[in-house]
């Protein structure tokens, strides 16, 4: 549903309950991990180190944010007054703008909702209040804080050298084709008027809970 003069803008209203914590130095791995590590070769095979990456992830998430979180999706236009002006991340959830602000009402012929979910509890529940009740019984991960590598846990130093060649080769992987897409999407965009591709032009516009891409 997008044309080429389009943007997508997405509002995220993060609803935290609680942080879990794990003290990295009382870690104990289970049996399944323990065996899983016991499998990797000092000689550095790519299947086996590739299959335990695919099976076992990077890292150990050690910090989470854990809770819900409402998310609202619009349309906007790619080319107007918006990058330069702090107050449009002001008019961001679009369901919470205030009618008789001019300056929302200005953006809201620019912006079209075209979806609202819930992360977390019951995504059943439409009332905003009642669903706020079921996340307690139902929280969602909303934010990983920190993580610790695969390799930390490991004390072969052969073993150790080839878990960290293969998880920083991964990452590096990922932000090329992360990249690249962006590339290819920017490539195909088409230019804005001389007017305002210095300042109106959006691509990414951010603030602690929202953000445009």
């Amino acid at each position: 549903y997008f044309k080429r003069d389009d943007a997508l803008a997405l509002s995220q209203r993060v609803i935290g309950l609680y942080t879990l914590t794990l003290n990295v130095s009382t870690v104990q791995l289970n049996s399944f991990a323990r065996q899983a590590i016991s499998q990797l070769t000092a000689d550095s095979d790519p299947d086996v180190y590739e299959d335990f990456v695919d099976a076992w992830g990077t890292h150990i998430v050690t910090k989470s944010l854990v809770g819900g979180m409402v998310e609202q999706r619009a349309i906007v236009k790619r080319c107007f007054e918006a990058l330069s002006d702090p107050t449009f991340t002001q008019c961001i959830p679009f369901s919470d703008r205030d009618p008789n602000n001019f300056t929302c009402g200005y953006y809201a012929a620019f912006t079209r909702v075209v979806s609202t979910r819930h992360l977390g509890g019951d995504a059943a529940v439409d009332n905003d209040k009642e669903w706020r009740k079921t996340l307690a019984v139902g929280p969602a991960l909303l934010q990983i804080l920190e993580m610790v590598p695969w390799y930390d846990f490991v004390n072969d130093t052969a073993v150790k050298h080839n878990l960290r060649t293969i998880i920083r080769y991964r990452q590096r992987n990922v932000d090329l084709v992360q990249a690249e897409a962006v590339r290819q999407v920017d490539g195909n965009l088409p230019s804005c008027p001389p007017s305002t591709v210095k300042k109106n032009s959006i691509h990414r516009i951010s603030s602690k809970k929202n953000c445009i891409s």
